[in-house]
């Protein structure tokens, strides 16, 4: 639970009580306990009612003047996704209310159905155990990668009236809104975010190649998965509010889906030959991740460790898309 975020706050049981109230016409609150976490958003265990019913609740995070334009609606993002993965027969969350009004409370809230589980990195796992539940999430997002979009860019801006018809615009909008963000903190020169710009700008026919928007997760790891405690069975794939439609290439990309069983889950070949532009390709979505996570270090958990690694890798990834 990383307290020291910008983002986190805790809110008291009389608020609590409130807010089921207000959403599911139940007061009476038996008990509600913080939950691990504590990055982005602020999430509590709350059993409540006669029945003494359990549930999730999310609340988006404080100074929100922090976050990146595309998290400004991540909520209503995840219910959509949470929606397809049931659709698809993918385990998921059960959505029984979410609110971004902000009348209630000057935060987005989301209540979800409690899931008697464990998250899958804190589970005591043999390493076949660990193998299996990789193959099956190579195999559940395969699933999601055949949703295909009309347009491009993160579901929580394209819900919002924001489409990109080409895959570089979208792409080059949440790229000039973090660089001006880690300008705005000098965490990098204007030199540096010019040099940076003008890097993807070169690159626009590369990435135009790119025709169909696919729904990408983005965030698929061990702490997104949900375990049954008994079985160890997939309970819930979570967290999909920073969905994409776009390449699937930037899935994979990330440094958190570098796993040969979920890939091999998935269907790709470990010995598929990549093209140069496929490679350059792949080079920018790891520095788009690199220059993300720099500014969720720097500006919003505070974590100026993560801010200073994923700087060095910015520049790391340059030198090797310009040896290209």
């Amino acid at each position: 639970m990383n307290k020291k975020s910008s983002l986190f706050k805790e809110i008291s049981e009389i608020e609590i009580s409130q807010i089921f109230l207000h959403s599911l016409g139940e007061s009476e609150i038996i008990s509600s306990n913080l939950l691990e976490g504590g990055l982005f958003n602020t999430t509590y265990y709350v059993v409540y009612g006669k029945e003494q019913k359990q549930a999730v609740l999310r609340l988006g995070p404080i100074n929100r003047h922090l976050i990146m334009g595309f998290e400004e609606n991540l909520m209503e993002a995840e219910v959509y996704v949470c929606n397809i993965c049931r659709e698809l027969g993918i385990p998921s969350s059960k959505v029984l209310s979410c609110d971004t009004s902000k009348l209630m409370i000057d935060r987005d809230f989301m209540i979800v159905e409690y899931i008697p589980s464990i998250v899958m990195w804190k589970a005591d796992l043999k390493e076949e155990e660990k193998d299996k539940l990789y193959y099956k999430m190579g195999e559940y997002l395969f699933k999601i990668h055949q949703i295909k979009g009309e347009y491009f860019g993160y579901l929580s801006r394209t819900q919002k009236g924001i489409c990109f018809t080409r895959w570089s615009d979208a792409l080059f909008y949440e790229v000039e809104d973090i660089l001006k963000r880690l300008k705005e903190w000098s965490s990098f020169t204007e030199t540096e975010v010019l040099m940076i710009n003008r890097l993807y700008k070169e690159n626009r026919y590369i990435l135009d190649e790119i025709k169909i928007p696919h729904l990408l997760h983005t965030d698929l790891w061990e702490g997104n998965v949900l375990l049954r405690e008994n079985t160890h069975e997939i309970a819930a794939i979570i967290d999909g509010d920073r969905a994409v439609w776009g390449d699937i290439d930037f899935e994979f990309s990330s440094s958190w889906m570098q796993n040969a069983i979920l890939k091999e889950g998935y269907g790709l070949k470990s010995d598929e030959v990549f093209d140069e532009n496929r490679k350059k390709r792949i080079l920018l979505y790891q520095l788009f991740y690199a220059l993300l996570e720099a500014y969720v270090g720097v500006a919003e958990y505070n974590d100026y460790g993560q801010y200073r690694v994923n700087r060095q890798k910015v520049f790391e990834i340059i030198k090797k898309l310009n040896g290209i």
